[in-house]
Order: structure tokens, then sequence, then C-alpha cells
């Protein structure tokens, strides 16, 4: 009887903090299999991949500090497979999508809705910079 309540209020309180850090874009989703995978998601404005054999996506949340019109650069260097990044709005309805053959393109984004970035991968080998002004 003590643990449950001792474990119930605990989950709870783990359960609001874990959302609370994903709303805010410090927690990434990711379901994907790679031999290799080494990235950088906290730098500011950037996003810096390497990957071997990699199928699945990375989701998080792509907080935005003004509302404005951004423009996004998808520098890649896929040597095989196909890699492509997402922004999504909260109903999951692709707003743009950058691949390597639509490396560049802008948007304008309300500071006040909430924004995804997804990067897909499909059988690929390489690497790539997402860059957002």
């Amino acid at each position: 009887m003590i643990f449950v309540f001792i474990w119930v209020p605990l989950s709870i309180v783990a359960i609001f903090l874990l959302y609370i850090l994903w709303i805010n874009g410090y927690l990434i989703k990711s379901r994907k299999t790679s031999i290799l995978f080494v990235g950088s998601f906290r730098q500011k404005r950037k996003c810096k991949i390497k990957f071997s054999s990699c199928n699945g996506y990375i989701k998080k949340v792509f907080k935005i500090r003004e509302s404005h019109n951004y423009a996004f650069a998808f520098n890649s260097n896929i040597t095989s497979g196909f890699v492509k990044a997402e922004i999504q709005n909260k109903s999951k309805k692709i707003i743009l999508q950058l691949d390597e053959n639509n490396p560049k393109s802008a948007i304008n984004l309300d500071k006040n809705r909430r924004y995804y970035l997804v990067l897909k991968f499909k059988n690929a080998d390489g690497d790539l910079d997402l860059t957002w002004n």
C-alpha cells in the first residue's frame, strides 16, 4: 500500500517534467537503426549529423524565439540512400520539406505556435548540416 502512495505521485511528477522538457525542445524522439550516428542538435540555429546505414526518423520540438521569415539550408553529402528534413505544424501537417533536390527554402513562422523538426532517413550514408536564420 505504501508503494502506491509513493510511486504514483512520483510517476506523475516525472511525466509532467518530461512533457515540459519536450515542449520546450530539450528532448528528442528518435526511432532509428544505424551502424554509426553522431549528431549535434543543441547548437543554436544549426543541426549537424554524420551517419552510416541509417533508417528511421528523429523528431524534436522546433522552438523559435520571434515571429518572422526563416530561411533554411540543407547542406548534405549523402553517398547513398535518402534523407529529408521537414518542418511540421502542431497537427503534423508538413509546411516545409528539404532534401538534396530542394536544399533551400524559407517560411514564415509564428512564435506562438508549436512546430516540429523531423529528419527522416532511408538506407542513408553521409553527413548533413541543417541551418536556419
